[in-house]
């Protein structure tokens, strides 16, 4: 039977990157959407076209208590995700909620509990472990084929220009802006996490100077090394994760779906990437390949939807996006300013003294 679906938000996220993959279960029979929730009826109308018997909502209370979900999808900016995930956990509905899980491990401890409470999937939308060469990298390092592990360094960064519906992000902090630590940092620290079993943060640095951050250096520690992480939304960079071994190093394409080589003799070797994943609800249906974000998406909808069915465990279940959202709150605990010498001396001071006002 189709699982009777909600989307919150129904914006850039929505739009650029759950449309196509939920219109293709909707097409296979897995899914139905029954309601679309958003303030703004332009967003919610681009939706329609792909869903036209949904029914539009601007109150997620509402349309739980109209349509009864099953699963509900919140793709709204962070700020929000906490309450809606709540109001669907109260409804009694499975949620899906896209990262950044919350703003504070407070709200990501409520959810947790109204999830258990509930006896329902909480899972946490983390796409890029459904890319196939940042699986194929984990199973590299959980197979010791490295070594003893020494060091890593992960650098991603370019020009934002991702089509943003609505300025939520770009508000400070404390209200409810995001920048990019919770933006792309979230994406990397789950994984690193992932990778490494626990990361601790050493040193933390930023340009938010009273607003959010576009820039961020922060150096971690993980069980068996020590690693950096350099992160951007103005300045591009490498976009790779490195890992140094004892007995060799493998370098992953942040940027690519199937990039990852890994050194023998001194030499980098591009490895062949198969890694699958289930695009079906039986146990033994068929499996991809992920090549683009519309088919790790897809994998990601399929995950949970064998969670609600299956009983199997979501790919970031809540307590994961928990501990990356904690990790990220004691870095920012130890916040200091990037330092940017092409100021003068008199703004810098100033930066300095509005660094971390706005948290």
């Amino acid at each position: 039977m189709s699982v009777r679906t909600i989307v919150v938000g129904c914006g850039a996220v929505a739009q650029r990157l759950y449309r196509k993959p939920l219109a293709q279960l909707a097409k296979r029979r897995l899914i139905e959407v029954v309601a679309l929730v958003d303030p703004a009826a332009a967003h919610a109308q681009e939706m329609l076209l792909a869903f036209p018997a949904a029914r539009h909502f601007t109150s997620l209370d509402e349309a739980c208590g109209a349509t009864h979900p099953e699963l509900t999808l919140v793709l709204t900016p962070p700020a929000l995700h906490c309450a809606q995930t709540l109001t669907a956990l109260a409804h009694g509905s499975h949620v899906l909620c896209e990262k950044p899980m919350a703003n504070s491990s407070a709200e990501c401890g409520r959810m947790i509990d109204a999830a258990t409470a509930a006896q329902r999937v909480l899972a946490i939308g983390m796409v890029r472990r459904f890319f196939p060469a940042f699986a194929h990298l984990r199973q590299v390092v959980q197979a010791q084929e490295l070594g003893v592990l020494q060091s890593f360094e992960y650098r991603e960064g370019h020009k934002f220009e991702w089509a943003v519906t609505t300025p939520a992000a770009f508000r400070p902090r404390s209200q409810g802006g995001a920048g990019v630590l919770f933006d792309i940092g979230t994406h990397a620290l789950d994984f690193l996490l992932s990778v490494f079993g626990d990361l601790e943060a050493e040193e933390y640095a930023d340009d938010a100077a009273g607003g959010i951050e576009c820039n961020v250096a922060m150096k971690l520690r993980a069980p068996q090394c020590r690693g950096s992480l350099d992160l951007s939304w103005d300045v591009p960079q490498v976009n790779v994760l490195r890992i140094v071994g004892t007995r060799a190093e493998a370098a992953l394409r942040l940027d690519r779906f199937d990039q990852l080589a890994v050194t023998a003799n001194g030499v980098f070797v591009p490895r062949t990437i198969d890694q699958s994943f289930p695009v079906d609800i039986k146990r033994d249906g068929r499996r991809i390949v992920p090549l683009s974000y519309a088919d790790a998406v897809l994998c990601q909808l399929v995950q949970v939807l064998r969670a609600i069915s299956l009983g199997e465990q979501p790919a970031v279940a809540g307590a994961e996006g928990a501990a990356c959202i904690a990790l990220l709150e004691r870095a920012l605990d130890m916040a200091r300013p990037l330092p940017e010498p092409w100021l003068s001396a008199s703004q810098r001071a100033a930066a300095a003294r509005l660094h971390g006002s706005a948290r």
